[in-house]
């Protein structure tokens, strides 16, 4: 299969395996000359380690945390017509890593809402007589089923008070449009609570402790996303800030059960990164392209890997944690300055539809984008026929 990129209303259709393995690779080359976050061994379970924030967790914790990390995700393979997701080569290529360099990993290809999963993860541990250290809880999905009423939920982008226009970037063109996103329904933000809220990540540490395979100390975070005020209507104020502050209000229940073992549940905000869903949020894409210019300017920009290195290294296992007054792991300070935020919104005001490439970072947005679904990489020959079957 020769595999070049399918874009869709700037969602990637495909994937292309040898370029994730390059991903996965320049991730590991940042942090590979940081320092070791710890020397006791650790057990990780990470809910939803495929891409974003969980795979960069998973990639510091195992080669700077001496962690065995088991992952759980929901991918795609690759069959005779489609390339297979992202997140699938992802998870095959870190596996390789990881035997290459004599780490432990597992892999359970699941739907992480399903009590089924919850079982098959509790009878790894148990059978191979492991206790959890750590849990990271970093799921991203459009659709839940509740395992109990087995109704189906689905998540809305939407904003609450008043309907919400910004401008969206075509990604393959190059250009830029308005876009009006209308107010959400009651209903719809029911649903995405029940999807991208906490009710699952109590599950799983409900479920944990009552199969008794939680540690003594141990800790969990989940990552949540406040952004700039810019994007509040859209994303703090709008449905999705909503089901993330039902998972702060749901992490007090699970702070309760973690300190039976003398354990800690952590909420932490990171910054902006690009990722598979960056690309359609209105505003957004010119947000991140501005932000990324400006932090460059004064050398404090991180890409997702380093940044989530400095969670692990500085904070959870660490002395230097900073926590707002709703108890939040600020990890996404540099970025909320006042001072950087001051000339985002300065170099905003002076976009255009003709000077937003030259003006922002948007060039290094576009790249991201493409390269974490394996794209755009100089030293991939994307005209190579790929053997799929060997995945």
């Amino acid at each position: 299969m020769i595999i070049k990129p399918m874009i869709r209303d700037n969602i990637a259709l495909n994937s292309h395996p040898k370029g994730c393995e390059q991903n996965i690779l320049n991730q590991l080359n940042e942090i590979k000359n940081k320092r070791n976050i710890n020397e006791k061994p650790l057990n990780v379970l990470i809910i939803g380690g495929s891409s974003g924030y969980g795979l960069a967790s998973r990639l510091v914790l195992t080669f700077k945390g001496n962690a065995f990390t088991y992952n759980v995700s929901y991918e795609s393979a690759p069959s005779k017509r489609l390339s297979g997701t992202a997140g699938y080569f992802n998870n095959y290529y870190f596996e390789n890593l990881c035997k290459k360099n004599n780490h432990e990993c597992f892999d359970l290809n699941a739907d992480c809402f399903a009590d089924k999963t919850k079982e098959q993860v509790i009878n790894y541990f148990k059978d191979n007589n492991k206790k959890i250290d750590l849990i990271v809880y970093s799921v991203a999905s459009g659709v839940r089923i509740d395992p109990k009423t087995k109704e189906k939920y689905t998540s809305s982008l939407k904003p609450i008070d008043k309907k919400y226009t910004g401008i969206i970037v075509d990604i393959m063109k190059n250009t830029m449009k308005e876009k009006t996103l209308e107010v959400a329904t009651q209903e719809e933000i029911d649903s995405t609570i029940k999807v991208m809220g906490g009710e699952d990540f109590l599950l799983w540490i409900e479920t944990l402790d009552n199969a008794k395979v939680l540690n003594d100390g141990v800790n969990a975070v989940a990552y949540t996303y406040i952004g700039a005020p810019c994007t509040y209507p859209i994303y703090k104020d709008g449905t999705i800030g909503q089901a993330k502050r039902d998972l702060e209000r749901k992490n007090d229940d699970i702070n309760k059960i973690l300190n039976k073992y003398q354990g800690q549940s952590y909420i932490c905000s990171a910054k902006s990164v690009i990722t598979k869903a960056s690309t359609y949020i209105p505003t957004v894409p010119l947000y991140m392209s501005a932000l990324f210019k400006v932090m460059k300017k004064h050398h404090i920009h991180e890409t997702l890997t380093e940044h989530i290195y400095r969670l692990f290294n500085d904070m959870i296992y660490g002395d230097r944690i900073l926590l707002d007054e709703n108890n939040i792991i600020r990890l996404d300070y540099f970025e909320m300055n006042d001072i950087i935020q001051k000339e985002v919104n300065e170099l905003l005001e002076k976009t255009t539809h003709d000077n937003f490439v030259e003006l922002l970072e948007y060039d290094e947005f576009k790249n991201e984008f493409l390269q974490i679904n394996g794209f755009n990489f100089d030293s991939i020959d994307y005209e190579e026929d790929i053997d799929m079957s060997i995945y």
